[in-house]
């Protein structure tokens, strides 16, 4: 009796030192992957993402349009990425009082990001993105 006592508990002691390093192990994988995630990824991981709304494609006529671009600034770089290429491209950032701060034209590669440097301004400044299949407009501020 008392050897299978021993027994079952040297397995229930067993369980729980692995049991524990399962769960320490696991928190190491996550910390792994997030690191790896924010390297692949740092745009995405530590920008801020500029919310831009307006009219992208046409639901009358039949055509695939390109995706949306997406606008995230990091710091003093505001960066345009878009999914599918997008040619003849016009980014303008506008600030509070009307005054063009950067007014472009540029032609976005498929899985492509552009970066511009705004400068160290501080403000509220409206982004716009204009092209053929519509326009996209998002506010921002730079501190």
């Amino acid at each position: 009796m008392l050897p299978k006592l021993l027994g079952n508990l040297f397995s229930y002691f067993y369980f729980c030192v692995t049991f524990e390093k399962a769960i320490a192990m696991k928190n190491y994988w996550i910390l792994i992957l997030t690191v790896l995630m924010m390297g692949m990824f740092p745009q995405i991981v530590l920008s801020d993402s500029v919310h831009v709304k307006g009219k992208w494609g046409d639901n009358i006529i039949r055509t695939i349009f390109p995706k949306a671009p997406e606008v995230f600034v990091d710091g003093f770089v505001l960066s345009v990425y878009c999914a599918d290429t997008l040619p003849d491209l016009t980014v303008e950032v506008i600030d509070a009082e009307g005054n063009v701060i950067l007014k472009e034209c540029v032609t976005i590669s498929a899985g492509e990001t552009v970066c511009f440097t705004l400068g160290e301004i501080t403000g509220t400044y409206q982004v716009r993105l204009n092209h053929t299949y519509g326009y996209l407009l998002g506010d921002f501020v730079l501190y």
